[in-house]
């Protein structure tokens, strides 16, 4: 893994900032809509949310999903498709990157809610439940970028190799998803509890804070699911070898 990023830093985080500066984006759009008509910048954001008719609440929810997960996705299918071209010893730049990732947005779309609503219900249950239903969808997108199957058989091809690596996933998970976690936490012992939770000009600020690193997190994570596509693949071939159950 350390070499397959040493080899191709600056390209792989170049291709997942352009996703990341879309996160950033994204996320500071829903949090203005959500301040819609709030005039006092002092207001918290638990009185907020309570005070937010169900309609603007549930545009909210949505917005906040695709805002999260769609940029995620993309950086991810970055990763994964600079790594492949990688192992396979074929050229890659960035502008093959971005076009691949331009093809890939309707697919982000479609998984961002398919993805992103289990794992959500799962981490607002627990912390761990959330990162057990984000491990089992880890092996999607090198599933598309190696096999280049419909939505529906990725997620279905998914599940099958993620079966084989499932505790080498979680590890990564849970890893990634703790290192996040941490960053969210200095990030609002050090700033957010020192400004007020509407303060709308730090946003984007606010939300960079926590991107920049997590890009960087993003892009080992998905380095080292697509070495686990590869060696669930290979695990596959051997079951299904004649004489594979005798062994």
């Amino acid at each position: 893994m350390a070499r397959l990023f040493a080899a191709q830093a600056r390209l792989y985080y170049l291709s997942a900032l352009f996703p990341g500066l879309l996160g950033v984006a994204a996320l500071t759009a829903v949090s203005l809509y959500m301040l819609r008509g709030v005039s006092d910048p002092h207001v918290d954001s638990r009185d907020l949310w309570s005070a937010m008719p169900v309609r603007q609440q549930l545009i909210s929810i949505v917005g906040l999903i695709f805002s999260l997960w769609t940029p995620i996705l993309l950086a991810a299918r970055a990763v994964c498709r600079i790594t492949a071209e990688q192992l396979s010893g074929r050229a890659i730049n960035l502008s093959l990157v971005l076009l691949d990732l331009a093809r890939f947005l309707p697919a982000a779309l479609f998984y961002s809610p398919v993805i992103g609503i289990p794992s959500m219900i799962g981490g607002t249950i627990f912390f761990v439940p959330g990162m057990v239903v984000a491990s089992l969808f880890a092996l999607v997108v090198p599933v598309t970028v190696n096999e280049n199957p419909a939505l529906i058989p990725a997620l279905k091809r998914g599940f099958v190799l993620g079966g084989h690596v499932f505790i080498k996933n979680l590890i990564i998970v849970l890893a990634g998803g703790g290192a996040v976690g941490l960053l969210l936490y200095l990030r609002i012992t050090l700033l957010d509890r020192f400004l007020p939770d509407t303060f709308k000009a730090l946003f984007p600020l606010k939300f960079a804070l926590v991107y920049a690193p997590a890009l960087l997190l993003l892009v080992f994570s998905n380095i080292c699911f697509t070495l686990l596509y590869h060696e669930a693949h290979s695990k596959e071939a051997t079951a299904a070898a004649p004489g594979a159950s005798h062994r």
